[in-house]
């Protein structure tokens, strides 16, 4: 399997809802998918399934599911990758869940898995970070990663994570979001084979991507990540919004990116009358 040596047992759990945890389980998915190696999603929320509207191959498990079921699940998924979705706040609320993760991590461990525990925080949700640190100690055995999801481009975080174990998911437009939930079908398949009219768009998801992986902590996780096939760099800087599936086309991305660099050369050049002309002047040169 490419640079891994061992496979992993990777749960994204928090106390709370809109976390970001479907969206860092489709990020690893995607990640494993394309580096050639099988990988599996749970959906802990059968309330929610969240990650089963995601993936219709995940399977549900969760309420009604004891811990003597954690054999079967290890069984049902050997040889791959796992990735348990968990449902909000799932340890408080589902004695089943509360019984079946340790058993799922003494089995997973038995039979040689590493067992990882991302536990994702959101921008600008007051009391997130003192939640998620009230959680770690509840989650045992596990290596434990925090993961900063900048959900709405923000980057404003509660204080006190630091940055020790910690890494962090760059802000994705809900309209590249739509694009690999729409016509990209999957984060993979978005970025390796986006289909006619959106190949600047897998641009900018593989860029985000990029981001992701290349941390340390992230590093150690995939392992060499190198044989990701690479992927033309995006066109610029976007600065005006992508909301919408139509602002995520190859047209309206490069129109966004012809109007930032206007932008960005007024910053240059000043608010002013002069700088004004001058920018003017660039775009009557066909330069900008």
């Amino acid at each position: 399997m490419n640079s891994i040596t061992k496979l992993i047992f990777l749960v994204i759990v928090s106390n709370a809802g809109g976390e970001g945890k479907t969206l860092l389980a489709q990020l690893m998915q995607a990640l494993w998918q394309l580096l050639g190696q099988p990988v599996h999603v749970l959906d802990g929320d059968p309330g929610n399934k969240a990650a089963k509207v995601a993936d219709d191959t995940a399977r549900v498990v969760g309420w009604g599911v004891d811990a003597m079921k954690a054999d079967h699940i290890v069984a049902a998924t050997a040889g791959q990758h796992v990735i348990l979705d968990m449902g909000a706040n799932s340890l408080a609320s589902a004695r089943e869940i509360v019984d079946l993760l340790p058993a799922l991590q003494r089995a997973y461990a038995a039979a040689g898995y590493r067992t990882i525990a991302f536990m994702p925080v959101s921008t600008n949700k007051i009391g997130s970070v003192d939640a998620i640190k009230d959680l770690a100690p509840k989650i045992q055995h596990f290596k434990k990663l925090f993961v900063k999801v900048n959900r709405d481009g923000s980057g404003t975080f509660d204080e006190g994570l630091g940055t020790a174990n910690a890494v962090n998911v760059d802000y994705l437009a809900p309209g590249f979001q739509n694009y690999v939930r729409g016509p990209g079908v999957s984060l993979a398949k978005g970025v390796s084979t986006p289909p006619a009219g959106y190949n600047l768009a897998a641009r900018y998801v593989a860029e985000w991507m990029r981001s992701f992986v290349t941390q340390a902590s992230v590093h150690d996780v995939l392992g060499d990540v190198a044989a990701l096939a690479p992927c033309d760099p995006p066109l610029g800087l976007l600065r005006f919004k992508v909301l919408r599936l139509e602002d995520a086309t190859d047209g309206a991305l490069r129109e966004n990116v012809r109007k930032s660099r206007i932008l960005t050369a007024i910053d240059t050049a000043g608010w002013t009358g002069g700088g004004l002309r001058e920018v003017v002047s660039l775009i009557d040169a066909g330069t900008l």
